[in-house]
């Protein structure tokens, strides 16, 4: 078996389901995916050397299946998550809005939210509108000059230590995890027709959201806004 660096895998847990999933590269365009009954969700305190075993087995089925090794995936989860919502505000006598006011007001937000919250990880960070002296954008107002500029931007997080218990589970099983989605955030680009969870995540990370700031680089390309924040998070 062989793991191509075009492949990649999702693993959702959502409810008391596990789905696995591969998407082929862009030219095959080809998909597999598997659903499983998990004996409990993570939510019961589901035992973890139960729940490891569980998926350890169910992954190398899942391998075999499609012919190669997962070495990385991104983990879909529906636990409980809290959202919290700032304005952020820079004003000057007269300039025009660069890409690096942006960076800089996020960075200081997402940092006052990590102090304040040290038991969270931020999984999402979404600007929600740009206020620019008083009249509202929803996409960057490039070249504008202002006085003053507001960004509102929302954080998603989840509990460290339901992070540190996926990360331990997949290590059992000697996958890396790349990212972790929030199930109720990436339920909102869901069509009725994808067999799986995974199909609406695999859009978040393509960045079907183009508010959404990245928190990881994924992929070399031209560089967006949000894409030349990936460093300036790390």
């Amino acid at each position: 078996m062989t793991n191509k660096g075009s492949e990649s895998f999702y693993l959702a847990i959502v409810g008391h389901n596990l789905h696995l999933c591969y998407f082929s590269s862009e030219e095959d365009n080809s998909f597999h995916q598997k659903k499983y009954l998990m004996p409990d969700s993570l939510d019961d305190n589901l035992n973890l050397t139960i729940l490891t075993k569980f998926i350890v087995e169910k992954v190398k089925d899942f391998e075999k299946d499609v012919g190669s090794f997962i070495e990385k995936v991104n983990v879909i989860t529906d636990v409980k998550y809290n959202q919290f919502s700032l304005s952020l505000k820079s004003k000057y006598s007269s300039n025009q809005i660069k890409e690096t006011n942006i960076v800089r007001l996020i960075s200081d937000a997402k940092q006052l939210i990590m102090r304040n919250n040290k038991n969270c990880r931020i999984l999402h960070i979404l600007v929600d509108q740009y206020i620019v002296d008083g009249k509202e954008y929803f996409e960057f107002p490039e070249n504008l000059d202002y006085k003053e500029l507001i960004v509102d931007v929302s954080f998603i997080t989840i509990n460290n230590s339901t992070v540190k218990m996926l990360n331990k589970i997949l290590k059992d099983c000697n996958i890396e995890v790349k990212k972790i989605i929030s199930h109720q955030y990436s339920s909102r680009f869901a069509n009725k027709k994808d067999p799986s969870p995974c199909n609406a995540a695999k859009k978040v990370i393509d960045g079907i959201n183009p508010l959404e700031v990245e928190t990881h680089y994924l992929k070399a390309k031209t560089e967006g806004l949000f894409e030349k924040m990936f460093n300036f998070f790390s």
